[in-house]
């Protein structure tokens, strides 16, 4: 589809290849330079101006939807041909990808995504949203961890898309939509048992290249057990995920804000140190969470009743209580785990540190390192992990700067980053001195500032590569060899080679009078080419 602009958008390049149900694209708009994600579609044949303006009404409900865990919908329109929506342009992969990157992800990170996937749907519910078409593809993953669902939308919008169900989505539907019935929330809760299970094992719950025996499976077949396929998979976890992959809705949580509630009690006794086992003796249910009673009741659905008194139990009873405990014990033994280790902690941030994808940096710093050094602040690889998180920060400070830069956006950043942009300048330009002078002066005005210590990071270790390097050169002498090497690009018709030098030669010492005479060279190139250009 070649098209340049379509509403008040222009269109600059691809993000998706095209498909019948529209194409992708990075977007501006015009006058407000504002980056966004184009979906453009062709108008359905015979579209009526009713329907028409109940895609339009739907537009206005779906820029209401706004979560941290919903990728936002900034509205959408017409053309003579085609309808657009624009989005949020979300800095990150889809889930999809980072499974075919990773293979699966670790319990804690899909415990922590489960919740994510929960927090945004049931925000979604309050508006009588459901999905209904979740599946790793239309979910995001930011450089931060945050989850983002994409690709929301009623009957009037999918009736205009007309895309059909892919094997992909078949696989986290659920059984009740594959026979027709309406997305719901508790249709919603299936598929995101079915990403959970896909991210701790890497493979969906159910697998087949025939729609029709796939369709069979999830309707007939039992789920496979999370803890067969993940053998680190916490026995609560695998049980959460099976309760979400049940065929009947009514077996499911009772709710979203129940699931949700039933990983945050999972979560905290995590984090507390209690084993699978006290899991099963002390009776793992949501209601035990510090939250009041009356309104957990509520989440799950649960009729309240009145209160009984108790009765005397019988020694009977109380002996088969305690066989029954003890039968438990020993079911549980087998499932028993501790929380890791510091040297297992050190192992697992080392192997996605080694990774070259800087979401595994992150992974490494927000699920282990962080916990290396909340548990063991004082233990053997306490130090290594404050100069690895460090490390995590400042080249996720980097990546954010080399982004701002490329889309000349410097308004917000804070004087530390400024002066580092300048003495990166400097040394890109091949102005070595300059640019160390920078990089220690970054070092001495910001260094009693917490949030500039990624930045004094990136100063430090271009000071150590400036000083490997060991090539530095005077001012004078630097300058007359760049316009030396701009007059010879501009002899062999490297117009832009030229240009650059020169440009690059006036911004950089325009205030600096030792080169005054040089700059003023610079200046007469770039209008005697300003001039033949006229």
């Amino acid at each position: 589809m070649a098209k340049s602009r379509i509403g008040p958008f222009a269109l600059e390049s691809p993000l998706s290849p095209p498909t019948k149900a529209g194409q992708m694209f990075r977007g501006v708009h015009v006058e407000q330079r504002k980056l966004a994600a184009i979906r453009v579609f062709p108008i359905p044949l015979g579209m009526t101006p009713e329907s028409r303006q109940a895609f339009a009404e739907q537009l206005e409900q779906l820029k209401a939807l706004r979560h941290v865990g919903i990728v936002r919908c900034y509205g959408g329109g017409f053309d003579t041909r085609n309808a657009f929506l624009a989005y949020e342009l979300v800095d990150g992969e889809s889930l999809n990808q980072t499974l075919q990157r990773r293979g699966r992800l670790t319990w804690e990170t899909t415990l922590e995504y489960g919740k994510q996937l929960c927090e945004a749907l049931h925000h979604a519910q309050q508006f009588a949203w459901a999905h209904g078409r979740l599946q790793p593809s239309k979910i995001l993953v930011t450089p931060e961890g945050q989850i983002k669902i994409a690709d929301w939308r009623r009957e009037e919008i999918s009736a205009m898309l007309n895309s059909p169900m892919t094997v992909e989505q078949m696989q986290m539907t659920a059984p009740e939509l594959l026979e027709g019935q309406m997305p719901s929330e508790k249709s919603d809760l299936y598929s995101v048992g079915a990403l959970m299970f896909t991210m701790l094992t890497s493979t969906p719950p159910f697998s087949a290249s025939d729609p029709a025996t796939l369709t069979y499976q999830i309707r007939q077949t039992p789920a496979p057990n999370v803890a067969s396929f993940a053998m680190d998979c916490p026995v609560w976890l695998s049980a959460i995920v099976e309760q979400l992959l049940s065929k009947d809705p009514m077996r499911r949580p009772f709710s979203v804000a129940a699931c949700l509630l039933a990983l945050r009690e999972a979560e905290r006794r995590q984090s507390e140190g209690v084993g699978v086992l006290q899991h099963a003796t002390a009776g793992f249910s949501p209601l035990q969470m510090n939250v009041d009673r009356r309104e957990a009741e509520k989440v799950l659905g649960i009729k309240q009743k009145k209160e009984k008194a108790p009765r005397e139990g019988s020694f009977l009873e109380s002996t088969w209580l305690l066989v029954a405990g003890l039968v438990l014990a020993i079911i549980g033994i087998g499932w028993f785990m501790l929380p890791p280790s510091e040297a297992k902690l050190y192992s697992r941030a080392e192997s996605y540190l080694a990774s070259e994808n800087w979401i595994d940096w992150n992974q490494a710093r927000d699920v282990y390192l962080k916990q290396m050094l909340e548990r063991f602040p004082e233990g053997k690889y306490a130090e290594w992990a404050q100069d690895k998180s460090l490390w995590v920060d400042a080249r996720e400070a980097e990546r954010r700067m080399d982004r701002d830069e490329k889309r000349g956006r410097k308004e917000g950043w804070s004087p530390a980053q400024t002066q580092f942009s300048e003495a990166r300048g400097f040394e890109r330009f091949g102005d070595l001195s300059s640019a160390l002078d920078k990089y220690r002066a970054i070092q001495t005005l910001f260094a009693d500032q917490e949030e500039s210590k990624p930045i004094i990071y990136l100063a430090g270790e271009a000071i150590a590569r400036i000083r490997e390097s060991g090539e530095t050169s005077t001012l004078q002498t630097l300058l007359t060899k760049k316009m030396e090497q701009a007059d010879e690009a501009y002899g062999r018709a490297q117009i832009s080679t030229a240009k650059l030098i020169w440009e690059s030669i006036v911004e950089l010492y325009a205030a600096d009078p030792q080169v005054a005479p040089i700059v003023e060279q610079a200046k007469q190139r770039l209008e005697e080419l300003s001039a033949k250009k006229k």
